[in-house]
């Protein structure tokens, strides 16, 4: 036997005998992480279908906000149209001044001429008819005249939102209000 390839084998043994934890702790690991990938998909598995829950909740909030949105911008929408009628209702009553107050002499601190209850809700109801109106259930809830130069005129309607969530808002709808005032003058 050579002498020289007696301590080269003891060396080798050596150094296996000084590796092999290593070797056996990396075998373990191997096996541990095999053991952990096997229960994660198991633990997967047993979840399918949760992603698709997820997503239908998740487009039934979207949508529902979406909705309530349009609802409320169409309840806004009718209540610009209900202010655009009372101040064209009031603007059409200040133009209304009552012919004998104005040829009598009768006179006010903007002019000749003085309104009247009865001549602002006559001429508030006119323009009212004159007008295309889109809502249901408008009226004159009041006309008058304050200080008899102001037509104060104020409309109710409804308003019936196309997409009402049932159970959350009356599904009657609302009742809007919306007031116009308009002041008669005349140049001297």
């Amino acid at each position: 036997m050579n002498r020289a390839g007696v301590p080269g084998a003891r060396r080798a043994r050596q150094a296996a005998g000084r590796w092999r934890p290593v070797v056996e702790h990396l075998r373990r690991e191997g096996r541990r992480s095999r053991l952990m990938a096997a229960r994660m998909r198991r633990a997967a598995a047993a979840e399918d279908g949760q992603t698709l829950l997820l997503g239908i909740g998740l487009i039934a909030v979207v949508l529902a906000l979406i909705l309530a949105l349009a609802s409320a911008s169409a309840v806004y929408l009718d209540l610009k149209t209900l202010t655009s009628l009372a101040d064209s209702a009031a603007a059409a009553a200040a133009d209304a001044v009552d012919e004998d107050s104005y040829f009598g002499g009768t006179t006010t601190d903007t002019g000749p001429g003085v309104l009247s209850a009865a001549g602002v809700r006559a001429a508030a109801a006119a323009d009212l008819a004159d007008q295309p109106v889109d809502l249901s259930g408008v009226r004159i809830a009041e006309a008058y005249s304050p200080d008899g130069a102001t037509a104060v005129v104020t409309l109710t309607a409804h308003s019936q939102p196309p997409f009402l969530p049932w159970g959350v808002i009356p599904a009657s709808g609302f009742t809007i209000t919306a007031t116009g005032t308009a002041r008669a003058t005349t140049g001297m």
